[in-house]
């Protein structure tokens, strides 16, 4: 435990102090805004049927590729860059545990930014109040589902921004990867959305999308978590896909260090 939360606090440390971080924060924090408040304009105008919080959530979910890599590019090609790695692994600790830590850290900055863009929604409720519950913003369901929800994709695509800041030593590199990645997955959910689904599968299908899920369901998910309605799977399906990515940076980094 003491090893996982020294590589815990160091990253941290690390990701405060460097000034990437901050420009990326601060751009898509005001893009983010702009977006949100240029959608409550317009939502009388719209056939949108999903509560207005879950703009804001999409607005996450579209913006991640553009704010992830800047949080996780550095994590290990910076090491490697540096020649640090082969020294951090000669250190008493698992492989593992270093991702883990890691990884950890890139996901509690995702959570502090998510936060952050969760106040404007907060602020509309405090200083316009009927206007913000006759946009449901006084709805503990409508917070807790989308919050769930962002908080479940933001862990996995943290992971895959890990991931391929394992497999490089240039960190803009293992930032264009980690938008590729996430470009093509999410690419994925929007253009399936609204298909039907075909109830003539088999048993093993059938098993397959229970215990691993569709890669292009998110957005059809969005909208049972969107009204408070928790989907276990999706809790499964990303949890498994968060160590699926972990492992296999696990893997790259056991082998740098033979």
């Amino acid at each position: 435990m003491r090893p996982y939360l020294v590589i815990l606090k160091a990253e941290i440390f690390a990701l405060f102090i460097s000034p990437s971080t901050y420009v990326a924060t601060f751009y898509f924090l005001s893009l983010l805004g702009f977006g949100f408040r240029f959608f409550l304009e317009s939502f009388s105008f719209t056939d949108w049927i999903l509560p207005p919080l879950s703009s804001l959530v999409i607005g996450l979910l579209f913006g991640s590729p553009a704010l992830i890599p800047f949080i996780t590019m550095r994590s290990f090609a910076e090491e490697r860059r540096l020649g640090t790695l082969e020294t951090l692994m000669s250190a008493p600790i698992e492989s593992f545990v270093l991702v883990l830590g890691k990884w950890s850290a890139c996901y509690l900055f995702f959570l502090i930014i998510t936060c952050l863009s969760f106040c404007y929604p907060l602020l509309v409720l405090i200083i316009f109040p009927e206007q913000g519950i006759n946009l449901g913003f006084d709805k503990i369901e409508y917070w807790t589902g989308g919050g769930l929800f962002i908080l479940l994709y933001g862990g996995s695509f943290t992971s895959i921004g890990i991931f391929a800041s394992s497999v490089t030593k240039n960190q803009m590199v293992a930032g264009m990867l980690t938008f590729t990645l996430l470009t093509i997955y999410i690419s994925l959910m929007a253009f399936s959305f609204g298909e039907t689904t075909h109830e003539s599968y088999n048993h093993i299908y059938n098993i397959i999308e229970i215990g691993l899920g569709n890669l292009g369901n998110g957005l059809k998910k969005l909208e049972q978590f969107s009204v408070g309605l928790i989907d276990i799977a999706t809790f499964f399906n990303q949890s498994v896909l968060i160590i699926f990515f972990l492992v296999l940076t696990t893997i790259q980094v056991n082998r740098l260090n033979r």
